[in-house]
């Protein structure tokens, strides 16, 4: 089995060939997320991309809360103890199904609460059916990466984006909006899910374990509780970001104009971009933390290697962009993108301390200190709320853009280690 031969495979090997595979579904993912972008707004202008954007601004937060963890939970759980598979996916989708489709139809039912904007009104009950597909998907996808068999994930994500923009350039050849663009999302996702259980079957899927989760009573309810349990900090840390992530799109929408909404996700998409390769590493190092984390001096090493790499390559994006951001943003979505050009330059910049803060992230889950982590990210949400409620009414899009550079570089300096800080804790599968 493709899956076994990952496993037993030597550590420095397996995490190239695991990062090249994840580079591959992250660049040819957001290949063609960027051509859907670009398709949106070239087809509809600023406007419509600021509709679709800011619908999936409300959807996405909540499939995290939805998601609650449990994926990253499972991910480094099972890479420890595959044989506990069924256990755990047995309470995570009954989890998924009690969290997901209670703020599916919650999300349905509220649509005319969460936005002023008709057409965005009536394009979040369409794309809240994603709020259940993605933590259902994330689920399979756990399972491939605590294997270490990455292979799956390129085709399952590339092939879903590229029938999603082929599907959508039918549309509006034929004259559809933007709710056209939104359901078609949803139909794609949904095949996705689809594909990721029939590959999950044919290769991965184990026999029936009657085993309770580690440290819990039998029983489905004691199962679920324990899983949810032990998540929670994932969880947290999840909607935390995601908040900030999207934070400032809902913003613009509330304080500004679509277009301006419109013009932040065309800048995003360019440092969505950037992300892709540092994504790639982070994914197939999470896997090995755990036994990573026994060695603390090749933890340490591993640490003082990524940092100065993240740091150089966040440095040279930037400043390739800088000069580049009018061409950039006219050739990608036409003449009337071109005034986001400070906002993309703003952007790259930030995401040089983004991708900082993601590696020092990292150390301290290694650690077993997500709960600091997640106070620091609750400290920045709020300074970042503060920034672009000053920003965003004067200088719209560029505001928030600033607020967002601003605030990666204050969770940066926070996340760097104290002097009166501990890192004594280790991370154990029972706790």
């Amino acid at each position: 089995m493709e899956s076994g031969r990952t496993i037993g495979s030597p550590l420095p090997g397996r995490l190239s060939r695991n990062t090249v595979t994840l580079a591959v579904s992250s660049v040819g993912g957001a290949a063609l997320s960027f051509v859907l972008s670009a398709l949106i707004g070239r087809a509809l202008g600023q406007d419509g991309l600021g509709v679709y954007a800011t619908a999936l601004a409300w959807v996405l937060p909540l499939s995290l809360v939805a998601e609650f963890g449990i994926g990253t939970l499972i991910t480094r759980d099972l890479a420890i103890n595959p044989a506990a598979a069924p256990v755990y996916l047995r309470a995570a989708v009954f989890a998924r199904l009690t969290l997901g489709g209670s703020l599916t139809l919650l999300l349905a039912l509220a649509a005319p609460l969460v936005s002023p904007h008709p057409a965005v009104a009536r394009g979040v009950p369409l794309a809240a059916p994603l709020v259940l597909i993605l933590p259902f998907f994330s689920l399979f996808s756990a399972v491939f990466r605590a294997r270490q068999a990455m292979w799956p994930i390129p085709w399952l994500n590339i092939g879903m984006l590229a029938a999603q923009v082929a599907l959508t350039a039918a549309v509006f050849a034929a004259g559809g909006d933007v709710l056209a663009a939104l359901a078609v999302n949803t139909l794609t996702s949904a095949g996705q899910l689809v594909a990721a259980w029939w590959v999950w079957r044919r290769w991965f899927a184990a026999h029936p374990s009657n085993n309770p989760l580690p440290g819990y009573r039998e029983g489905q309810m004691w199962q679920v509780y324990g899983l949810l349990r032990r998540a929670w900090p994932f969880a947290l840390a999840a909607v935390l970001a995601a908040l900030q992530l999207r934070l400032n799109a809902i913003l613009l929408e509330r304080l500004t104009t679509t277009g301006e909404a419109g013009y932040y996700a065309a800048a995003a998409r360019f440092a969505e971009a950037g992300r892709v390769i540092p994504n790639a590493l982070f994914g197939a190092l999470f896997p090995a933390l755990a036994a990573l984390a026994a060695d603390e001096c090749a933890l340490e090493r591993t640490f003082r290697r990524v940092m100065p790499a993240l740091a150089a390559f966040g440095a040279a994006l930037a400043l390739v962009v800088m000069p580049l951001a009018g061409v950039l943003l006219n050739l990608t979505y036409g003449e009337n993108f071109t005034p986001a050009a400070p906002v993309l330059v703003i952007a790259m910049w930030g995401l040089l301390f983004a991708l900082l803060r993601g590696g020092r992230t990292l150390y301290w889950y290694a650690r077993g200190r997500e709960q600091f982590t997640n106070a620091v990210t609750a400290i920045t949400l709020a300074l970042q709320v503060a920034l672009a409620l000053w920003f965003i009414p004067a200088h719209g899009a560029v505001g928030a853009a600033l607020a967002g550079l601003l605030t990666e570089a204050a969770a940066l300096l926070l996340l760097w280690r104290p002097k009166w800080f501990s890192t004594t804790h280790r991370y154990t599968p029972a706790e």
